[in-house]
């Protein structure tokens, strides 16, 4: 069983879990459009591919998967989610699976805003947002919100451009000047858990569950965290992903504030923290090459030990290119 992992980057780590023996993975293929991406070079064949935004891009894939006999394709990118799913009919049709939700899911988790009404329709609970000063004018005046808040990108990612903000003039200011729309989302104090969820691609369900309390984040990514196990918590998570059509592997983000969860984000796809739940013995490339494989994988929703630290630090390799 082949698979090709897009914009890899420094995803060494990940690669590193669909090559161990044993996860049912022959071979690991790996695109970027850089050659300077380090987890190019622990793949067992890799390619330098024209950037997503390229018209000719798509059928670089396409190319790549034929040559390599691809069984599946897995996107890390924001982007590079929706672009694959909304022509997964073409990789489907030359029997290719692309690991990935749907298009409309993506582009619902995607806007921040859109994810945050959705969830509110479901009656999950989510924190207070708005999109302009009038709108968290009110919000303030009926005391549904209040300063500080925190301030990003609606269709941002990685943690660019996000700002806490505890005054009405920076807050009028970014909205006004932000080179994209802006959500105005309040101040989370309290805890944030950072969630691992695997939703089976062939049953639809979720059937595996990895909570860590962060510790520190850096650039975006969690740094330090400590896996736990909450009941409460595991509940909500299925609550949320039975409103969803999501598929494979998802990263959320959830904040516990005076005893109370709230969502926060979900992102379709691999989250940066997930080396945490696998050091753990939560499998995901191996629930993945079952899936392909024809099987459904058994419910194994919290098992795992509660305690385990992650702390993260830099490695690096060198090479000639």
């Amino acid at each position: 069983m082949n698979i090709l992992i897009l914009s890899c980057g420094t995803r060494n780590k990940l690669i590193r879990y669909f090559k161990e023996p044993g996860n049912g993975i022959d071979r690991v293929i790996g695109t970027d459009c850089s050659a300077y991406a380090p987890a190019l070079y622990e793949t067992d064949a890799h390619y330098i591919v024209p950037r997503m935004t390229s018209p000719d891009y798509l059928d670089t894939i396409f190319d790549i998967c034929k040559k390599e006999k691809i069984d599946a394709l897995l996107p890390l990118q924001e982007d590079e989610l929706f672009l694959i799913s909304s022509h997964r009919e073409k990789f489907e049709k030359a029997g290719m699976t692309p690991i990935v939700s749907d298009k409309e899911t993506i582009e619902l988790c995607r806007d921040k805003y859109a994810f945050y009404q959705h969830m509110k329709q479901n009656g999950l609970p989510v924190l207070p947002s708005c999109q302009n000063p009038d709108e968290f004018q009110k919000c303030l005046e009926a005391g549904e919100m209040n300063f500080p808040v925190f301030m990003k990108p609606v269709r941002g990612c990685g943690s660019i451009g996000i700002q806490k903000v505890d005054n009405m003039e920076l807050l009028t200011v970014l909205c006004k000047y932000s080179s994209e729309n802006m959500l105005i989302q309040q101040y989370a104090e309290g805890e944030e858990y950072g969630i691992d969820l695997y939703v089976d691609l062939c049953s639809h369900e979720p059937v595996s569950v990895f909570i860590k309390k962060k510790l520190r984040m850096r650039a975006g990514e969690t740094e330090k965290s400590v896996s736990v196990k909450e009941e409460a918590l595991f509940a909500l998570i299925q609550k949320t992903a039975a409103s969803l059509p999501l598929a494979g592997p998802i990263d959320m983000d959830v904040f516990c504030i005076h005893g109370n969860y709230y969502l926060s984000e979900i992102n379709p796809r691999f989250g940066g923290g997930y080396p945490h739940a696998h050091a753990c013995g939560v499998n995901f490339p191996k629930l993945i090459a079952a899936n392909l494989a024809g099987r459904e994988n058994p419910n194994t929703v919290g098992n795992y030990e509660a305690g385990i630290c992650m702390l993260k630090y830099t490695d690096l390799m060198t090479l000639k290119l």
